[in-house]
């Protein structure tokens, strides 16, 4: 599975409006958000950029408030999948 790919996965689980893709709402709700995001996790962005990048893709994009627990455990299962174990179990 390429990186795009396992993000989009990745981001199914975060719905941060609660849709549930593939269920209440199209499978690709939030897909259009993963190529960025690998872009910026390939690049080296810290979980916690990578984090505050997807609190502010609720709020600036989306329209809902932010959830810091579930954006940092997401986060971290993205640079996970793109960079390996090592640098998703580092704290900022």
């Amino acid at each position: 599975m390429d990186h795009v790919s396992k993000v989009q996965e990745i981001l199914r689980r975060w719905d941060p409006i609660g849709v549930q893709p593939g269920e209440l709402a199209p499978a690709d709700e939030y897909d259009s958000y993963a190529p960025d995001i690998v872009s910026m996790a390939a690049q080296g962005c810290s979980r916690e950029q990578l984090c505050a990048h997807l609190g502010a893709v609720c709020t600036d994009t989306i329209g809902v408030p932010p959830s810091h627990d579930v954006d940092w455990r997401i986060a971290g299962e993205i640079i996970d999948a793109i960079r390996g174990r090592a640098a998703a179990a580092s704290v900022p």
